[in-house]
This record gives C-alpha cells, sequence and structure tokens, in this order.
C-alpha cells in the first residue's frame, strides 16, 4: 500500500457519480435533502422510508432515483431493502443513516414500549443497515457510512431521555466501527444536527424554541439544506481523511 494517496483534481474529489447510496429516512425532511442532493450530484440512490411518498422521485434525474418503503428496525426488512439495491442499484458503496422518530416523555412517564420503540428506530437501525452493507464494502475495498445524531446526545434534552440515549449510542458505535473497518477503506462518521427545521421540531413548544434561538450564535434555526454540503464532503474522495468523527451543525448552540 502506498503511503501517499495519489492526488486528484479538487472537482474529480466530490465527484459522486455513478455511487451507489442508501439513504434512510428519506422521504422528508433532512432525509429528503440529503438524498435528492446526492441524485443531483450524479449518485445513484436507493431512498428508503415508512411513508410511502417515499417512492415519489424529484423533479431531475428521476431514473436516479429508485424509492423502497421499509421498516429499517425490523432486520427481514434490511435484508429486502439491500437485496433490492444490489439487483436494481448494484452493490452499496455509501450508507446515510436518517431515519428516526421522536415521542417526548418524561422519564417517570415512559413506557417500557416508548424506550424500545425510539431505541429501536434511532439505534438498532443503525446496527442493522450497517451489518447489511458492510460485507459487501469490505469485498470491495471502499465504502463510507454517515449516521445522524443529534445535538441532544451531548446536551441532553428534557422529555428526550430515550432519544439522547439512542444518538449517543450512534457516537459510540460509530467511533468502534471506524476503527474496525477502517483498514478496509470503509469511513465511518457522524453528523449532529442542532435546531432543524422538520416534522421533529414541530413538536417543540414555540417559546422553548424561542428561548434556543436566542442562545444560537447565528440567531436562526437550521434548515435540512444546511446539512447537505457536509454530507456530500463525508461520502465523497474529498473527505477521503475523515473518519471517527462526530461534526456538529447546530449553528454554535454545542460547541465541541
Amino acid at each position: 500500500m502506498d503511503l501517499i494517496e495519489k492526488k486528484t483534481a479538487p472537482v474529480e474529489r466530490f465527484d459522486l457519480k455513478e455511487k451507489v447510496v442508501i439513504v434512510t429516512g428519506s422521504a422528508r425532511g433532512i432525509g429528503r435533502a440529503i438524498a435528492e442532493s446526492f441524485v443531483l450530484a450524479g449518485a445513484k440512490v436507493l431512498a428508503v422510508d415508512m411513508l410511502e411518498s417515499v417512492t415519489l422521485p424529484p423533479t431531475e434525474h428521476i431514473e436516479n432515483w429508485y424509492g423502497f418503503h421499509a421498516d429499517v428496525s425490523q432486520a427481514v426488512e434490511v435484508a429486502k431493502m439491500v437485496d433490492f439495491c444490489m439487483s436494481k442499484l448494484g452493490a452499496p458503496e455509501i450508507l446515510i443513516n436518517i431515519a428516526a422518530i421522536s415521542s417526548p416523555s418524561p422519564v417517570r412517564e415512559m413506557t417500557l414500549e416508548n424506550w424500545r420503540m425510539n431505541i429501536d428506530v434511532n439505534l438498532t437501525s443503525v446496527f442493522l443497515c450497517t451489518h447489511a452493507v458492510v460485507p459487501h464494502m469490505i469485498q470491495r475495498n471502499r465504502g463510507a457510512i454517515i449516521s445522524f445524531s443529534s445535538v441532544i446526545a451531548r446536551t441532553g434534552g428534557e422529555m428526550s431521555a430515550h432519544y439522547a440515549a439512542a444518538k449517543a449510542g450512534i457516537e459510540g458505535f460509530s467511533k468502534s466501527l471506524a476503527r474496525e473497518v477502517g483498514p478496509y477503506g470503509i469511513r465511518v462518521n457522524v453528523i449532529s444536527p442542532g435546531m432543524i427545521d422538520t416534522e421533529m421540531l414541530k413538536l417543540m413548544p414555540q417559546k422553548q424554541k424561542q428561548k434556543l434561538v436566542e442562545r444560537l450564535p447565528l440567531r436562526r434555526i437550521g434548515y435540512p439544506e444546511d446539512l447537505v454540503g457536509l454530507a456530500l464532503l463525508l461520502a465523497s474522495s474529498a473527505g477521503s481523511y475523515i473518519t471517527g468523527q462526530t461534526i456538529h451543525v447546530n449553528g454554535g448552540l454545542f460547541m465541541d
């Protein structure tokens, strides 16, 4: 193995043409913005979600959008997802784990069912999807895995102990995975958003949102599009020396 990797032109390093990408939680919000951006970058995208709207392609590059309806917290459905990917697009080269739910509850009132549902959808799904695609990446000696955490994993959040626990688990899982698969040319990173304008943010009371915005150095909430550039960087060869990292996109709400 060469100690110094051959350099390529800057534009070429961001090229995702013909790359096979799986994006979970891509029917709306952050997942939709990420999936559409990868299609526009030339990748072949398998967009996965429980919502049927995931099958509706963007207005451009329709031929590179493949919608698939699945609950990625279930091993059987994840296996079907990867089989579909292999048959229609080819071996997955990039996995982006975004699927998430939030069902706010104080710990003293939280049911075991609510706890397990949040852990399964937010954390176990990351394990299942990773477990299913890593062998294909190892076989090809390359790959990129990007999972989405949350600022709450570091700061905690009222009514969100189950969600925070799952997101913190993603960060620990990803660091460990990065050490395991790095020798096979596979990079593993985490993007940790703050207040992003999604359906989940609408669950937060307006007064609480306003107080948080006033604490932000940038004085505004974020939008799904604010996460696109970083995802493209981490997935492309432009990010070829970045692994095992959690990168925060939160307007300055939390600084690490």
